[in-house]
């Protein structure tokens, strides 16, 4: 066995697919220095209607393990030793096969900790066979496992390579343990891939740097560390600690880029799940405090600070039952001075104004936000959603459809005919989860469908067409609107087309579900 021998060896993963590698250094030249998620997209042998977010499956908790993973581990250490004493064509093919239809994730830690016992005095070949894994595989799985070898068998010299092929976030976790093993000080590297991954991949990389006493990876864990594309509840918590946000919130001068992902920080926290919430943060009432003091302080611009400041006063006025009732810190002087602070900041006339601005504003983010927080100054802000999604400028279906007023339902059910193809939308049932921007229409019926259960009596032309829908979630809301209903309120063709449905419906579960509403039986 030699590194020379791995090197040299006739790879059978190389059949003219481009490797993961390759595309991921397109995808890199492409988005240039823009923030953006890299885009890429291997080649895979089944289509799939659904895709998980790049790096979502290996965050998942529990996933099932078809056998002992100890058993599999082995497997899988038996085929590396193979390929590195005996490289052949057909030792890297088992291999290969191996790590392309398994399941790394739940065996990593005991095929590492095997790996390090069994090949000690072999570190050279491994790191050969890894480095190859990574640059040539065009499948994702072999090069997750490339990346985890390298970094029990590799040198830091092997960084730079983790850390690029890191930016395809269904890797980064990968790469981020690799770089703790690979340097002595790691996190440099690691915050420098913090800052280019956004989904999952951020997610991993800043639960990495926890506890840091870097000052320039705290103050970006402030101000920028936390965003992400999943949720900002998921690194919340972790970047007001790890990040001091008490010590920065309480200088005398906090400028508005702080202040404003201080408010954010705040929000998600607030909202708590699925990340820690602010019950289990401690320095949360003295933050609180702090924070709206600044607010108070200065004028407001911003929606983002002010929904913060909405936050925690609604978190505040429910103190006797809410969930921080009892919780240390959370005293009555601190319900009273959030409570009198956060008055002061949205009483203020720039508030309002800044409210109304995001209302007259073309950007989607700032309408949406302008529009959820506008009820808190005396503004119903229907009328202006209604107005945008007549014009087109941006999807309001579901917020138009929170009202209780039944003259407003008309109105969406006119538009809703107006601009939805029904003929598209009703053109027969599939398997299918609907999922892109071809099914736009069929997501907006969705939003009218689920609260059209609500209004006995209307928008039954809308049901019909989501029960011959080409979506299954379509279907189903269709069902809910008729149970919300009670048979009762049904028309007179309603069984009938019911009926049909279930003939034509090509999922089990929804056409059992559509017999059991023909026989009466209308549970869920």
């Amino acid at each position: 066995m030699s590194v020379e021998a791995i090197e040299c060896l006739e790879a059978p993963w190389r059949d003219g697919r481009p490797s993961i590698h390759g595309l991921v250094v397109e995808a890199l030249a492409v988005r240039g220095a823009t923030a953006e998620a890299l885009r890429v997209e291997p080649l895979r042998e089944e289509a799939r209607e659904m895709r998980w977010a790049d790096g979502a499956l290996d965050n998942l908790i529990g996933r099932k393990d078809d056998s002992p993973r100890q058993t599999k581990a082995r497997r899988l250490v038996s085929a590396i030793g193979k390929t590195l004493r005996h490289p052949s064509g057909g030792s890297a093919a088992h291999l290969y096969e191996l790590l392309r239809s398994g399941d790394l994730i739940s065996i990593i830690d005991e095929t590492l900790s095997l790996l390090v016992d069994e090949f000690a005095d072999r570190r050279a070949a491994l790191a050969a066979l890894a480095r190859r894994l990574v640059l040539e595989a065009p499948d994702v799985e072999p090069v997750k496992a490339g990346v985890a070898l390298l970094g029990v068998s590799g040198t830091p010299d092997d960084a730079v390579l983790v850390s690029t092929i890191g930016q395809y976030e269904e890797i980064t976790l990968y790469s981020v343990v690799a770089l703790t093993k690979l340097l002595t000080d790691p996190e440099p590297a690691i915050w420098d891939l913090a800052k280019h991954v956004y989904g999952w991949g951020r997610i991993r990389a800043v639960g990495r740097l926890a506890g840091t006493h870097n000052p320039g990876i705290r103050d970006w864990m402030l101000r920028d560390g936390f965003r992400n594309r999943i949720m900002y509840e998921y690194l919340a918590y972790t970047c007001a600690t790890s990040g001091g946000l008490l010590d920065a919130i309480r200088r005398d001068e906090v400028d508005e880029g702080l202040l404003i992902a201080a408010g954010e920080i705040l929000s998600a926290l607030v909202i708590g799940e699925p990340g820690k919430g602010i019950e289990e943060y401690a320095d949360g009432p003295a933050v609180c405090i702090a924070y709206l003091r600044h607010m108070a302080a200065k004028p407001v611009r911003h929606l983002r600070a002010i929904d913060a400041v909405l936050d925690i006063q609604k978190l505040c006025e429910e103190e006797r039952s809410g969930r921080l009732h009892g919780r240390p810190g959370w005293g009555a002087q601190v319900f009273l001075d959030v409570r009198s602070l956060a008055n002061a900041v949205l009483r203020s006339p720039d508030v309002k104004a800044t409210v109304e601005a995001g209302l007259a504003s073309d950007a989607v983010f700032s309408f949406n936000l302008a529009a959820a927080i506008a009820p808190s100054f005396g503004i119903d802000a229907w009328p202006l959603r209604l107005e945008r999604q007549r014009s087109c400028r941006s999807g309001q279906w579901y917020w138009l459809m929170q009202t209780d007023d039944a003259a407003r339902i008309d109105q969406i059910l006119a538009l809703a005919r107006e601009q939805l193809n029904f003929d598209l939308i009703g053109s027969g049932p599939t398997i299918g989860l609907g999922l892109g921007p071809e099914f736009a229409d069929d997501k907006a019926l969705e939003y009218v469908l689920q609260d059209l259960r609500r209004f006995p009596g209307k928008g039954w032309d809308l049901i019909k067409a989501g029960l011959r829908s080409r979506t299954i979630r379509a279907r189903n809301m269709a069902m809910n609107a008729l149970r919300g209903w009670g048979r009762g309120s049904w028309p007179s063709d309603a069984e009938e087309c019911l009926r049909l449905a279930a003939e034509g419906e090509p999922d089990k579960k929804v056409r059992q579900r559509m017999r059991d509403f023909l026989d009466g039986r209308l549970g869920d």
